[in-house]
C-alpha cells in the first residue's frame, strides 16, 4: 500500500517458490536493494506502480537467489551474508562484501580477471587515496590502452549504521540517516523521516513537506555542480572547475545562512524540519542559484563535450539537471504555506520504506517500528546498483576517459558500505 509524502507502508509476502520465480527477472522491475531481517528477506523495487516491497520466509536461514533476472542483488546478497549469516541459494558469487580477511583468509579479495596476451596487464588503485577520497580498491583489467574491466573492492568504510539505529526512536536516530551520504543528506534524513512517519501513521505539516522539497532541489543542484567540476577538472579544464566549484561554494555560504548549516544535515528529521528557513536569507540563495544556473551553460559548448568525451551525455544531463532544481528550489521556497515545521511522531508500531530523490536517483529508507522504537532498519542508497552500470560503462575507454566518466558519475561507496 502506498502512503503519502514518499512513502509505501506494507509488504507482498511470497513463498520461497514465488520468491524465486520473481528471481528469474522482470523489465518492468529495477532493484533497488535487498537486505535481511530475520525471519524474513526483502526486496525493494521500482517500476511502473511506484515503490514495491516483496518479502519471502526464510527456510532454515536462507533463501532463493534473485541475481539470475537482477544482477545489482548479487552485493545485497553477499552483504545480507555478512551481517546476518543469511545465505542466498543459488547464487554465483559467494565472496564477502564487507568482510575481507575473515578468519585469517584473504578469500575475500575479489578473484581478478588473469591479463593475457601481449599488452594485457592491471592498475590498482586505493584503498589508500590522497586527500579525503573514500577508502575503495579498483582494479582495472587493460588491454594496451583500453580498459577491459573494472571491479571494486569495498568494505573499508562499513559503519555498522542499520546497528546503530537499532533500539532508538526515529528521532535520535535520525542523525545515523543524515550522515550515511555527505553529498546526499537531505535525501537520505528525508526518506528516513518519510519512513518513519508512515510507519507511526503521521502526516507532517505541509510547510514541513514544502521545505523538504525544497531543500531536496537545492541539494541536487550542489552535488551535481560537484560531480561536473571534478570531472572537469579531471578532463584538464581547471579554469572551469574552479568556477563551477565557486558557484558550488556561493550555495553552500548562502544554506549556512538560510538554514545554519552549509549541507542543511540535521534539518530534516521526522515529524517535519529542526528549523525553518530564514526569509531574510533566502535572496543570497537565490542569487547564488542564479549564478549555477549561469555557470553550467558552459556544458552547451562544443568544445567542453569534446574534453568530457564518453561522460558528456553525463555531464549534460547533470547540467540540465542544475537548471531545473534551481528553478524548483526558488519556486518552492517562494511558494511556502504558513504553518508549523513540526510534530510529535506517537510511540506507535508500523513497518514502511520512505522515499526521496538525490542527484544519484531515489534514496529508500526502510524501518520497523515497535512502540517507537525501532527493531530494524536499512538504508539504500542508488551508487550500489549505478556501481555495476559504471563498471560496465568504462569497458573499452582509456583510463584517462575512464577516471572522467566515474568522476562523473559521483557514486558514494561510503554508502554503498552502509
Amino acid at each position: 500500500m502506498t502512503a503519502d509524502d514518499g512513502a509505501v507502508t506494507g509488504c507482498e509476502v511470497l513463498d520461497p517458490a514465488g520468491w524465486a520465480a520473481l528471481g528469474q527477472g522482470d523489465s518492468s522491475l529495477t532493484l533497488c536493494g535487498l537486505f535481511v531481517s530475520e525471519p524474513r528477506v526483502y526486496a525493494c523495487f521500482e517500476g511502473p506502480g511506484g515503490t514495491r516491497l516483496v518479502a519471502c520466509e526464510l527456510v532454515e536461514r536462507a533463501y532463493p537467489t534473485l541475481t539470475a533476472g537482477f544482477a545489482a542483488a548479487g552485493w545485497f546478497e553477499r552483504l545480507g551474508f555478512d551481517l546476518t549469516g543469511v545465505r542466498a541459494i543459488g547464487g554465483s558469487d559467494q565472496r564477502a562484501a564487507i568482510r575481507q580477511g575473515a578468519a585469517g583468509s584473504d578469500a575475500a579479495w575479489p578473484q581478478f580477471i588473469e591479463t593475457r596476451g601481449e599488452g594485457g596487464y592491471q592498475i590498482a588503485a586505493g584503498p589508500v587515496a590522497g586527500m579525503i577520497a573514500t577508502p575503495v580498491h579498483r582494479r582495472f583489467t587493460m588491454d594496451r590502452a583500453r580498459v577491459v574491466s573494472l571491479e571494486h573492492r569495498l568494505g573499508y568504510t562499513h559503519r555498522g549504521i542499520a546497528g546503530l539505529m537499532r533500539g532508538k526512536s526515529p528521532r535520535v536516530a535520525a542523525r545515523f540517516a543524515a550522515r550515511i551520504a555527505g553529498d546526499a543528506t537531505v535525501a537520505h534524513a528525508t526518506a528516513f523521516a518519510r519512513a518513519a512517519e508512515a510507519a507511526s501513521g503521521v502526516a507532517i505539516p505541509a510547510r514541513a513537506r514544502g521545505l523538504r522539497t525544497a531543500m531536496l532541489a537545492v541539494e541536487r543542484v550542489t552535488t551535481d555542480l560537484v560531480a561536473l567540476g571534478d570531472a572537469v577538472e579531471r578532463a584538464g579544464d581547471v579554469t572551469y572547475a574552479g568556477l563551477l566549484g565557486r558557484a558550488r561554494e556561493a550555495i553552500a555560504m548562502a544554506l549556512g545562512e538560510v538554514f545554519g548549516h552549509r549541507l542543511m544535515m540535521d534539518i530534516v528529521v521526522p515529524g517535519g524540519v529542526a528549523l525553518d528557513a530564514r526569509g531574510e536569507a533566502l535572496p543570497q540563495l537565490y542569487k547564488a542559484l542564479d549564478g549555477a544556473v549561469f555557470t553550467v551553460r558552459a556544458f552547451g559548448w562544443q568544445r567542453v563535450r569534446r574534453d568530457l568525451a564518453a561522460a558528456a551525455p553525463v555531464a549534460m544531463a547533470r547540467a540540465r539537471a542544475v537548471r531545473a532544481m534551481a528553478q524548483a528550489a526558488r519556486a518552492g521556497f517562494s511558494t511556502l504555506p504558513e504553518g508549523p515545521v513540526a510534530l510529535a511522531l506517537p510511540n506507535a508500531t508500523g513497518m514502511a520504506v520512505g522515499v526521496a530523490e538525490s542527484a544519484r536517483e531515489k534514496v529508500h529508507h526502510w524501518l520497523d517500528i515497535v512502540d517507537g522504537e525501532i527493531r530494524d532498519g536499512f538504508a539504500i542508497d542508488p551508487s550500489a546498483r549505478l556501481l555495476g552500470v559504471l563498471e560496465a560503462a568504462v569497458v573499452g575507454l582509456d583510463f584517462e576517459a575512464a577516471d572522467v566518466l566515474m568522476a562523473c558519475y559521483g557514486l558514494s561507496t561510503g554508502a554503498i558500505d552502509g
